[in-house]
């Protein structure tokens, strides 16, 4: 019921030709519409529903269509397309890209920015976050109301898909906003009952898949793993990235260009910093268009369940 009523609202917002207020928008203002993307894949998980092949396909077309695409690199070159321009973003590196999401971006002739994160890379599982919703997807209600946290008093309401995600969401929450050190504290007593579980976790791309669709796409570093660096030192913060650099040469032999901020978190100075570092293309989240010229990009995220949603969230109807 709440997709049908998702989709219907949609509808009418075409009928009241909002799509086409926003095209002429971007049109007019000249702006750059940056598309923040993570897991294309026809396996539904209820904490972090990837696009259908099928959405992805049609999102494709449909910015393929209205939009001149690009890579960031591209950018300054296409500066006179007579098209508006965007550019595809992913980030994270999930194996699904590979599997998934670059067969339809070569059906289209399109390229694509793929923001990874060594650490993942390196150990071939996915960010903590991703980690426990696939846990929780799987687990019996009795191993997760075994959860512990302190100062964390939520607890799992039901055994249904519904409550499963208010309860991931709320852990993530709970988690996702603190420093590494103090995460990783609370993290210990989740991670002992991760270990001892046997669930199917979510596959990255080893280094070797990296290398092989860096032969068509862009590839840049969503740091080395994955913290919210507003809260981090300024120390810590220039560590990771000296990481993520000797990773990107010795590793991979790629050039490391482009640092997407992980859950849009950052302080002014390192941007800064990056910048310093010769970081061509800095990627925040934001919800926003970015401006042509500019070496900070918001982006908007892609995560809809319908053909006409994504569209519309291409368009830039989140907007802040």
């Amino acid at each position: 019921m709440k997709e049908h009523l998702k989709t219907g609202y949609y509808l009418l917002q075409k009928i009241l030709r909002k799509d086409a207020a926003l095209m002429a928008k971007i049109r007019r203002e000249n702006l750059v519409t940056v598309l923040n993307l993570h897991q294309v894949s026809p396996h539904e998980n209820p904490f972090w529903s990837p696009l259908k092949p099928e959405i992805f396909d049609d999102l494709l077309a449909f910015i393929k269509g209205n939009f001149e695409v690009v890579a960031f690199g591209e950018l300054a070159g296409a500066a006179k397309s007579e098209k508006p321009l965007a550019v595809l973003s992913f980030d994270d590196g999930y194996y699904n890209f590979y599997e998934y999401a670059a067969p339809i971006l070569k059906k289209h002739g399109l390229r694509a920015n793929m923001n990874i994160v060594p650490s993942c890379v390196e150990t071939g599982k996915p960010m903590w976050n991703i980690r426990l919703y696939d846990f929780l997807n799987s687990a019996p209600r009795a191993a997760i109301d075994e959860i512990e946290l302190p100062g964390f008093e939520t607890r799992l309401a039901g055994d249904d898909f519904a409550s499963k995600v208010r309860y991931g969401l709320a852990i993530s929450r709970f988690l996702k906003n603190r420093p590494r050190i103090e995460r990783e504290e609370l993290w210990r007593g989740i991670e002992d009952k991760l270990n001892a579980s046997d669930f199917e976790g979510t596959r990255m791309m080893n280094s070797e898949e990296i290398k092989e669709i860096a032969r068509e796409h862009e590839i840049g570093v969503h740091s080395y793993s994955h913290e919210s660096m507003e809260f981090e030192t300024e120390e810590f913060f220039k560590n990771d990235f000296e990481k993520c650099a000797r990773y990107f040469e010795n590793k991979l032999g790629l050039p490391l260009e482009i640092y997407a901020f992980p859950n849009g978190s950052y302080r002014a100075e390192q941007i800064e910093d990056l910048r310093a570092r010769s970081i061509r293309h800095i990627l925040l989240v934001g919800e926003d268009y970015a401006q042509k010229g500019a070496d900070v990009y918001p982006r908007f995220t892609i995560y809809g369940s319908s053909k006409i949603e994504t569209r519309f969230q291409a368009l830039g109807f989140n907007k802040k």
